[in-house]
Parts: structure tokens; C-alpha cells; sequence
């Protein structure tokens, strides 16, 4: 198996001549063997999966300007002045999600290719090619799914995208506009597969009409790969146990649904998945509890989208990032250019945003409701809270955060569990799963002021937020 893996990692040739000639009673074939072009792989070594193969499409994707960037993206924006080991970028994350989403696409071939063959109208002449250009698709799509991140990831982005655009527009015209495009249109193999950029694009932004719906779903769903990899990944780097499921017992028992009423083979699950696919959603739940809505976390959130804005305010009339018809320049815009800019303007004198930013100096939470507060007290907590508080400490600045998530997400979308061993019995996992019932949304408001060091007025404006809420 070593020289295996040393040949098919090192070699150029075609990969069906080294393997035969290495091994030529081997009894399989992988898919991609039919492939008339040649198709060699690298190895990245990744901290969550272990050893990730890339292919040299994918690797020459990875050595260009645009995705290198996302080396420079911090996957959770300032987290790490939180929890120090948050360091990790966007870059890793992409590569995570494409390995997982060749690797659940590959197992769902592998059980259902007779299924996947009669639906998507495969030539049974050329199955092996079919099979590969799915994988392939959904590999890159993994890979390219985050292309389009502005600095520190998701913070300020309902604010500072232009209006009706974010991340995924902007990535969808990067992989159609820049070098990426050019790669996949020109590689060998993409030639042979008939995959385009256009398509890769139509997965990232979620308008794919695939009749393998599944990879829609893997790409971009309740219970897609990208999740699967930043639970992971981000409990690790913030070392919590919080995001931690069984991903290999999903991976397994991930099945299709042929009878859903899209039309499309849509993902399911066999019953044997059933706890395994619980234990994702409450992993998704209490690291949005514990982590993405972490008090300090989201202050840092608050200022440094106020400072960003500036900053935009300063470089374009509209205040936003550039457009996607300014794709080359919306591309200089990374976490070094933001705190490149922070160092130069931090003003100790008068203690400015940026001089927060850089010296981790953030505003106090005086007041916060539960993760589920009830409507009463959302009510005078967004309407009135921040206003009284203005009034009553005047000169004191004051930030409003309304940290949402819908667990019920889960409820509403359709997933299908398999209960039969030898026919199909199809039930709704949001029915069958007693944890999903008790999950409610995630609605808690949070109030920052501008209090640091004095500690007198903190408790006072304290005080007065408790004394007004109750």
C-alpha cells in the first residue's frame, strides 16, 4: 500500500497504466481509471481528516492569488482574542469541505449507482467517467464554496456587501472570472468531464439544477459538508468539545431518498445514522451557544465592523465593499489589509476603534438575555433598553446585538430516515427524533457600553439596565 500511494502521489503518467503495471491483479477499479487524460495527486496533511489527496486541477486552483488569499481570512473573524487558539483560516476549512464532499459523494455512488445511473441518464458504457465527473464537481465546488469571504470571514457582512449581494455572488464571479476558470477549462480532465466553471459556480451559489440533488445538498443544506468540517474544525482550534459528532458513522449511513417530492434523489439517512445525525444538529446548537455567540466574541464583532465601515467610507463613496463588476478590487480586501490599516490609525489619545482593535480593548455587555428570552422581553429590550441607557448615562456609546439562529431549521427541512433492512420504511427524522423537539431559537439580545476602566460606572449602568428590565 505504500508504494501504491507513493507511486499514484509521485507519478504523471496515466493512472490506470501505473496501477495495472504496480498491481495488475488488483480487484477494483477505481473510477477515475477510465479517464483517457492523465489524473495525478498531491497530499495536504490536515489536522481534522488526516491525509487529504488533491488532484492536480484542484492543486493548481489552490496555487493561485484567489485562493491563497483565504490563507489570510481568519475562518472566525477575531475569535482567537477569545479563544487563542482560533488562528485557523479559511483555507484550511475549503480544503476540508472538498475532501468531504468527494468522500460523502463517492459513498452515496458506491450504494446507490444503479439509482444515481437511471436518473441522471448515464451511458452504461461509461460509467466510471460519470461517476468521476460527479465526484470531481462536488470537490470543487467544496473547495470554491468559500472563495468569496470578505476580511474576517462573516463579521459585517449583512452591513458592508453591497445591497443583495454577499459572499457566495462574489465568489460565484471569481470562479468564473478569474484564473480559475481558465484552470478548469483548460485541465485535461475537466475537458474530458465536460465541467465548467459556470456549473461549479451554480453549486456555490445554490442555483444548481442537477437532477443529483444531493449534491446541492451536501454543498449547501441543514446537513451540508461545510458544516460537518467547521464544527469540527473550529472545536478543535478553539479547544472545546462542544462541535464534536460522529462523522464517519454519518458519512456511512447517508443514503438517497428516491421518492422525494422534488423530483431530484435528495439525501437521507438509514436508521442506523439516526443519533449520530442528532448529535450534529446539537453540536451545531451549543457551539453557537458557547462559541459564535460568545459575549467578548461578538464585541469584537461590533467594532470591528464599525471600523471596516469606516475604512470603506475612506477608500469608496458607497461605503461597501466593491461590487462584483470590481471583482480584482473587492480582492485586495483581506484581514491583513483591515489590520494593516488598524496599526497605522490607532489612536491611544482618544481611544479609537482602532486602537481597540489592535490593543483588544472591547466594550462591556451591561446587559443580556437568555439564549431563548420571550417576546415581552425582546420587545422593550430592542425597543427602549439602549435609548433609556442613552439617556440616563449621556456621553456613554452604546452597541445593540441581536445574536440569531433558527435550530428549528432542522423541523422545517425535509430528512428522510430509512427504518426498512430489506424495503424501504421512510420516516421524517424532525418526527422521529426526540432531542430536535426540545431545540428552540436561538433570539438573544445583548447591550455593550463604552465602560472599560472605570469600574464604578460599569456597575452603576448595570444596575440600572437589571433595575429597568425587570
Amino acid at each position: 500500500d505504500t508504494h501504491v500511494r507513493f507511486f499514484l502521489t509521485s507519478t504523471s503518467l496515466n493512472v490506470y497504466d501505473v496501477a495495472t503495471t504496480i498491481w495488475p491483479s488488483a480487484p477494483f477499479e477505481p473510477s477515475y481509471m477510465s479517464i483517457s487524460s492523465p489524473i495525478s495527486k498531491a497530499e495536504f496533511r490536515d489536522p481534522i481528516h488526516g491525509f487529504i489527496d488533491v488532484y492536480e486541477h484542484e492543486r493548481n486552483i489552490i496555487d493561485t492569488a484567489e485562493f491563497q488569499r483565504l490563507r489570510r481570512i481568519h475562518q472566525l473573524g477575531l475569535t482567537h482574542y477569545v479563544y487563542h487558539g482560533a488562528e485557523h483560516s479559511r483555507f484550511g476549512h475549503a480544503l476540508g469541505v472538498m475532501h468531504l464532499a468527494g468522500t460523502a459523494t463517492t459513498k452515496l455512488i458506491d450504494r446507490h449507482e444503479g439509482l444515481i445511473g437511471e436518473t441522471l441518464d448515464w451511458d452504461k458504457r461509461d460509467v466510471r467517467s460519470q461517476r468521476l465527473r460527479l465526484i470531481l464537481l462536488a470537490r470543487l465546488a467544496g473547495l470554491l464554496h468559500d472563495i468569496g469571504h470578505a476580511p474576517f470571514s462573516h463579521t459585517g457582512e449583512a452591513r458592508l456587501f453591497p445591497e443583495n449581494a454577499n459572499h457566495e455572488n462574489h465568489g460565484a464571479t471569481i470562479i468564473r472570472e478569474s484564473q480559475i476558470a481558465d484552470i478548469i477549462h483548460n485541465d485535461p480532465v475537466c475537458k474530458d468531464l465536460a465541467i465548467t466553471a459556470d456549473e461549479v459556480a451554480s453549486l456555490v451559489i445554490s442555483e444548481s439544477t442537477l437532477a443529483a440533488g444531493f449534491v446541492q445538498e451536501l454543498i449547501s443544506s441543514p446537513w451540508d459538508v461545510d458544516k460537518m468540517d467547521y464544527l469540527l474544525r473550529d472545536s478543535h482550534y478553539c479547544g472545546v468539545q462542544y462541535g464534536t459528532f460522529d462523522l464517519g458513522r454519518i458519512l456511512n449511513t447517508l443514503t438517497l431518498d428516491p421518492e422525494a417530492q422534488s423530483g431530484s434523489l435528495k439525501l437521507a439517512i438509514d436508521s442506523g445514522g439516526l443519533h449520530a445525525l442528532e448529535a450534529f444538529v446539537l453540536a451545531r446548537y451549543y457551539m453557537f451557544t458557547q462559541i459564535y455567540f460568545h459575549d467578548v466574541r461578538r464585541a469584537f464583532d461590533l467594532i470591528l465592523t464599525d471600523f471596516i465601515s469606516e475604512l470603506l467610507e475612506s477608500n469608496y463613496s458607497s461605503g461597501r465593499y466593491p461590487d462584483c463588476d470590481d471583482i480584482r478590487e473587492y480582492l485586495k480586501w483581506d484581514d491583513n489589509f483591515v489590520l494593516t490599516a488598524a496599526n497605522q490609525l490607532a489612536d491611544g489619545s482618544t481611544k479609537n476603534l482602532a486602537w481597540r482593535i489592535i490593543n483588544r480593548q472591547h466594550p462591556k455587555a451591561v446587559y443580556e438575555t437568555g439564549d431563548s428570552p420571550d417576546a415581552g422581553v425582546m420587545r422593550k429590550a430592542e425597543r427602549t433598553l439602549s435609548e433609556e441607557v442613552n439617556h440616563r448615562f449621556p456621553g456613554v456609546g452604546c452597541w445593540v446585538d441581536k445574536a440569531i439562529d433558527h435550530p428549528d431549521r432542522f423541523r422545517l427541512a425535509e430528512m428522510m430516515v430509512n427504518f426498512g433492512a430489506q424495503s424501504p420504511d421512510w420516516k421524517e427524522f424532525r418526527n422521529e427524533s426526540q432531542p430536535l423537539q426540545g431545540l428552540q431559537e436561538i433570539n438573544k439580545f445583548l447591550l455593550y457600553a463604552d465602560v472599560r476602566g472605570d469600574i464604578g460606572l460599569e456597575n452603576e449602568v448595570r444596575d440600572f439596565c437589571r433595575t429597568f428590565m425587570a
